[in-house]
């Protein structure tokens, strides 16, 4: 099958995001100083990026497993972050530590426990709108005193068990038009709270997440064809390969350069390659190398 030459670029928006890309740095100096160390959960959603931190040292363990660490050990806190038990455990345990907490998260950490500290006081409640078992979700609920709901969906507010006065945050990585629609059903069920002040809608959704829709748009339609590399496990990965579905029917989700089609490229002059913020840049490289490097042999033929 013959293919013109394509023009193949990369989503200069796309890959970590500082909070990411920061405990990335951690873990790799930890390792280049120590030769091992322990994440307490993936460090990413991304199968390559864990597997190439496994092969220097890296190995992911669950909060439980701390305790049957020798105490020579060193661990180290991924950028979601983690609930004051977590710390504690390792307190006890005489870990060492090495804490990635995106600070971003640390902020929003502290803003709920303020909030849930005040709201516990007046029998009110603190809601966090994000998916519920996220290990962030998880850190905050355990920064939180008092009365705490994790909603995912403006639909359960009608439902929910809410009291005022009523403090309402985001996981940091959550979509913005579905917070906004979440926050309307709130001001909706609680018409004149807001102007009372026992509403309080807190904008925690980090800049990065909610400027990254809007530049992958632009980048989708700019090109024939898109590439959407991305982990199975990342949620942002799902979501943001959706959205570029939607912008540029042309685009395909892979894991990596084995899983390119080149029949996917049949007639098109432009490819680009974008990604989660999971994604690490090293590997959308490779997609668009091994993207070259097919269509230049398919169109020698």
């Amino acid at each position: 099958m013959n293919h013109p030459r394509l023009v193949v670029s990369i989503d200069p928006a796309a890959g970590f995001c500082t909070g990411v890309r920061r405990a990335i740095r951690a873990a790799e100096t930890l390792l280049a100083n120590r030769g091992q160390a322990f994440s307490v959960g993936e460090i990413v959603h991304n199968e390559a990026e864990t597997g190439r931190l496994r092969a220097l040292g890296l190995t992911t363990l669950k909060t439980g497993e701390l305790q049957q660490l020798p105490q020579d050990a060193h661990v180290l806190f991924r950028a979601h972050g983690e609930p004051p038990s977590t710390y504690n455990t390792l307190e006890t345990s005489n870990l060492s530590l090495t804490d990635a907490t995106c600070p971003v998260v640390l902020r929003l950490q502290h803003k709920v426990g303020l909030a849930s500290a005040e709201t516990a006081e007046k029998s009110g409640t603190v809601v966090i709108f994000g998916k519920p078992g996220h290990p962030e979700v998880v850190g905050l609920q355990g920064h939180a005193r008092g009365k705490v709901l994790v909603l995912s969906h403006a639909d359960q507010i009608e439902e929910a068990d809410l009291t005022l006065p009523l403090h309402v945050f985001a996981q940091t990585t959550s979509h913005a038009g579905s917070f906004k629609q979440f926050c309307e059903a709130i001001n909706a069920r609680f018409p004149d709270a807001t102007s009372r002040g026992e509403v309080s809608i807190h904008q925690t959704i980090c800049a990065q997440v909610s400027k990254r829709e809007p530049t992958l748009e632009k980048f989708a339609r700019e090109h024939d064809v898109v590439i959407f590399v991305t982990g199975s496990r990342s949620s942002n990965g799902k979501y943001l390969s959706e959205r570029c579905t939607a912008f540029n029917p042309r685009t395909h989700v892979v894991s990596g350069p084995g899983e390119l089609d080149p029949r996917w490229f049949a007639g098109a002059a432009s490819a680009g390659v974008s990604g989660a913020t999971s994604t690490p840049v090293w590997l959308m490289e490779e997609v668009a190398s091994a993207i070259e490097k097919m269509t230049s042999e398919a169109s020698c033929t």
